[in-house]
């Protein structure tokens, strides 16, 4: 009878938290949902257009001199400020 009762109880225990995860699942699937549809549209926007465009043009100067040279100085700026 006891074992009876804590079975049933770890049983009821058990279907609440499975019902709790698929829950915690479709909340997170809406919200990776919401997030793509923001990127999606901040992408589609003058800043993001202005962003991604900028973002190709520095990656097709990685190998420039003057850049590496820049990247440098701001790196020991960097490193300067917190010693």
């Amino acid at each position: 009878m006891l074992i009876d009762k804590l079975l049933r109880h770890r049983r009821l225990e058990v279907e609440r938290l499975a019902q709790e995860g698929h829950q915690r699942q479709k909340v997170l699937q809406a919200e990776s949902w919401l997030l793509q549809q923001r990127a999606k549209t901040f992408i589609g926007s003058a800043p993001g257009l202005t962003l991604s465009f900028s973002a190709g043009v520095l990656f097709q100067l990685r190998h420039n001199s003057a850049v590496k040279t820049l990247r440098s100085v701001i790196g020991l700026r960097w490193l300067r400020s917190l010693l």
